[in-house]
């Protein structure tokens, strides 16, 4: 109808007169003028001004009525009619209800909105402020990034225990990881199980990895050489690949790492000499050799290949697990050394506590046992169950060149008894029970000894029980710095005298590194019940974990678990039937009862077990590539080198002097020149005085001669003397002074090796007049070993047997 404006019902929008639809919202309009029987006119309607529909109402209009003249009285609320009816057309005088209503949705709306706004502000900026919602990871490389410039050790300036500390106080929890790396020790090497900016939940235990320094990781044993070798060589040390013989059915697969030293999951304890990796390389099964996969085999089977391949075998017992024993535990050379026609080799069979008496004393046809020194039966490595620290958890018992057996340590040099004379260890002590001097020290048991007579029958070697003791400096009192006496010598205010009568007010018995060597299946039970351990110590051990006794393990006194490490001489026990009196530290069982008892008692946790792993003699072995391949000129200077190395004499044979050199297996040496006059005495130095030099260096090979023999020269580089020259020393009343040059070995120039087989008649007469002084007696038709001639002098090194 023209002229009349509609107004939407559902949403109070105004409308064209003729149209049918809402424009805003799309519901249908009613096109009568007549509306739920208002009879206005619609001229009325038209002039009368209509409420704006969004607006709401006041609250006193919804309560109100409106009249209009003539008509009937119209309700204040319409009742929206329903969406399939055409809505009704609001009069100009009442509010539209419906309009209402959506004014106040979209208000609620909008107030909705501007919470959910606000709110997402509010969780935003706290999230940003890690007020909630987990922490993120510093970048501590960019906090600091000075670090990065260094070479070599890019964030040495960081510790990881600083990098816990920070996490820790922001509210991260983290715990460190170490792992061998080039960077210093105790350095951070960033994120293990994160990245840095990464946002982490604050229960999520962060790994911050930290360096333990260069080591060997204890994953790398089997793995590709070439691959470990990208590890290895990120430590900052040098590596020494070496190539490691194995059987030519061998399991093991060539060009893989199957030996490190150190062992695998250790430090570098030597940043100097560095790693060394064994790769395998299978043998050609015509060439002799002592296959490394061939540790844990049958002896015999090792033995009698060597043999038919013209290689001399000398068999001798070594302790060992239960698993291995009867079978090959080791050799010299070591597994994995490749060998010659004719050269000699020594390889050890496993023995456990039912063999001790053999492998230690060996049997004898004598009326009793003697137990004095160690052999190379126990010579090894031994570790803890676990190693944080190689050098305090782990023993290594070596053999110097007359045979006796140390504990190495980072002082020893070389293999000379010179070197590691405090660290010699022994089994008899001639104070042990109050007989020092008698001929039955060392004694123990056989045919014609009493049952309970002899030095040696209190000690646990002579119960059969499967396990010995031993210990350094061999148990003599101390008197200042000396550690032993001649018969006449007495020790007045720590000081050494020499008189008729000894007076021994001076002296002490001191506490000395002291050990137990347990053989597999000892029994544990009987030595534990016997007296010889501290009963607080057999408490303690109680508590823990008993050990593996199917390996063979050291265990080594705790100083620190006694109140006294020292006792006057005069105050120290007489035995029972003896005059004099008994050193105390030694422990025994029975009447040994004043001794010190042992502590600790074994447990899991303190033995040291024999590491079985065959290890190589490194220096023995040819330097190789990373498949496992050796040159051919670098395989024959190593098999020269292998020939000629041994020990050397070289001694007038009058006189107390001589020089000792050992030569190794990559043309390395070491010498030892002394010389003795007991005449030459003096105040404090009543037992004569001694000259002394010792050094080491390096040979090279330079060639093969016409005649036979070799030319090697003396790297002058290398040539270092030991010590300083013109130094005085008191020791066990021995004026020691070190003199400059090691006789007969300098001037260290040119020398020439003459091998084994060599002629004597072809050798000089200089030459052979220095032999005299060695062999003695008539020299023989030719060398029964090599002969090494410093050109200079022809000073000659005659190859010691023994």
């Amino acid at each position: 109808m023209k002229g009349f404006a509609m107004f939407c019902g559902h949403c109070g929008q105004k409308n064209a007169d003729d149209a049918q639809f809402c424009g805003a919202c799309g519901s249908p309009l009613h096109q009568s003028a007549e509306v739920q029987g208002n009879s206005a006119k619609p001229t009325d309607r038209a002039t009368t001004p209509m409420p704006a529909p969004v607006l709401p109402p006041r609250p006193e209009s919804a309560a109100s009525t409106s009249s209009t003249p003539g008509a009937g009285t119209t309700p204040t609320t319409t009742i929206p009619a329903p969406a399939s009816a055409s809505p009704a057309v609001p009069t100009p005088d009442t509010p539209n209800t419906a309009a209402v209503h959506r004014s106040k949705a979209v208000i609620a709306a909008i107030v909705a909105t501007a919470l959910v706004v606000v709110a997402g502000i509010t969780a935003g900026l706290t999230y940003h402020a890690e007020l909630w919602g987990g922490k993120t990871l510093p970048d501590i490389a960019a906090e600091t990034p000075k670090t990065s410039k260094q070479s070599g050790n890019a964030k040495a300036a960081v510790t990881a225990d600083s990098v816990v500390v920070k996490l820790r106080a922001s509210g991260i929890t983290a715990i460190k990881k170490p792992e061998f790396s080039g960077a210093a020790k105790g350095a951070f090497l960033g994120y293990g199980n994160a990245k840095a900016g990464q946002r982490v939940s604050t229960t999520t235990q962060i790994t911050v990895r930290e360096s333990a320094g260069p080591g060997v990781p204890a994953n790398i044993e089997h793995a590709k050489a070439s691959t470990a070798l990208t590890t290895l060589k990120t430590m900052g040390v040098p590596v020494h690949t070496k190539q490691i013989a194995v059987g030519s059915s061998s399991k093991l697969a060539g060009g893989t790492v199957v030996a490190t030293y150190p062992l695998a999951g250790q430090a570098v304890t030597d940043a100097t000499t560095g790693i060394y990796i064994g790769i395998a390389e299978k043998t050609d099964g015509k060439t002799p050799a002592v296959p490394y996969d061939a540790v844990g085999t049958d002896i015999n089977s090792v033995k009698d290949t060597l043999a038919k391949a013209g290689v001399r075998v000398t068999v001798k017992p070594h302790f060992s697990s239960k698993k291995n024993v009867g079978k090959l535990v080791t050799s010299i050379p070591a597994p994995g050394t490749v060998l010659s026609s004719g050269e000699n080799v020594t390889l050890y069979y496993g023995v456990g506590a039912d063999k001790v008496q053999d492998a230690t004393v060996g049997q004898s046809n004598l009326p009793y046992f003697y137990a004095s020194e160690l052999n190379d039966a126990v010579i090894g490595t031994y570790c803890k169950s676990t190693v944080n620290d190689a050098t305090k958890d782990c023993i290594t018992l070596a053999q110097d060149d007359n045979g006796s057996v140390y504990r190495v340590t980072a002082k020893d040099i070389g293999t000379s008894s010179e070197g590691h004379t405090d660290h010699l260890l022994a089994m008899c002590f001639p104070f042990a029970d109050g007989n020092a001097g008698d001929i039955g020290t060392c004694s123990y048991g056989g045919s014609q000894m009493p049952a309970g007579e002899g030095g040696m029958a209190k000690r646990l070697i002579a119960k059969k029980w499967g396990a010995f003791d031993f210990g350094e400096l061999g148990g003599s009192p101390s008197c200042g710095t000396a550690t032993s006496f001649y018969f006449d010598e007495g020790c007045n205010a720590s000081k050494q005298v020499v008189q008729d009568s000894r007076d021994m007010s001076g002296a002490t018995f001191d506490m000395h590194d002291f050990y137990v060597f347990f053989a597999s299946r000892a029994n544990l039970d009987a030595i534990e019940k016997s007296g010889y351990f501290d009963d607080s110590a057999l408490a303690a051990a109680k508590k823990g974990s008993k050990p593996d006794m199917s390996r063979p393990f050291i265990l080594a006194r705790d100083a620190s678990q006694y109140d006294t490490t020292s006792v006057p001489y005069s105050k120290a026990p007489v035995p029972s039937g003896q005059t004099l009196v008994q050193d105390p530290f030694v422990p025994g069982v029975g009447e040994f009862s004043a001794s010190v008892k042992f502590k600790p008692a074994p447990t899991d946790a303190n033995a040291y077990y024999l590491v079985e792993s065959g290890q190589p003699d490194w220096q023995s072995l040819p330097d190789c590539d990373a498949n496992g391949k050796v040159s051919e000129a670098a395989a024959q200077e190593q098999g020269f080198w292998r020939q000629v190395k041994g020990k050397y004499i070289f001694s007038a044979g009058a006189g107390a002097w001589s020089t000792i050199m050992t030569v190794n297996a990559d043309g390395s040496f070491s010498a030892d020149y002394h010389d003795s006059d007991l005449g030459v005495t003096g105040d404090g130095y009543p037992n004569g005085s001694r000259a002394i030099a010792s050094g080491t260096g390096k040979f090279t090979y330079t060639k093969r001669n016409n005649d036979g023999s070799f030319s090697i020269t003396c790297d002058t580089k290398a040539f270092h003397q030991d010590g300083t020259i013109g130094d005085v020393t008191i020791k066990d009343g021995v004026r020691i002074e070190t003199v400059d040059g090691i006789y007969g070995l300098t001037p260290c120039g040119t020398f020439t090796v003459y091998p084994a087989g060599y002629a004597t008649s072809a050798l000089s007469d200089d030459v052979k007049g220095w032999m005299y002084g060695v062999v003695g007696g008539s020299l023989p038709a030719t060398l029964t070993g090599p002969l090494i001639v410093n050109d200079s002098g022809m000073f000659a090194f005659v190859y010691d047997q023994n």
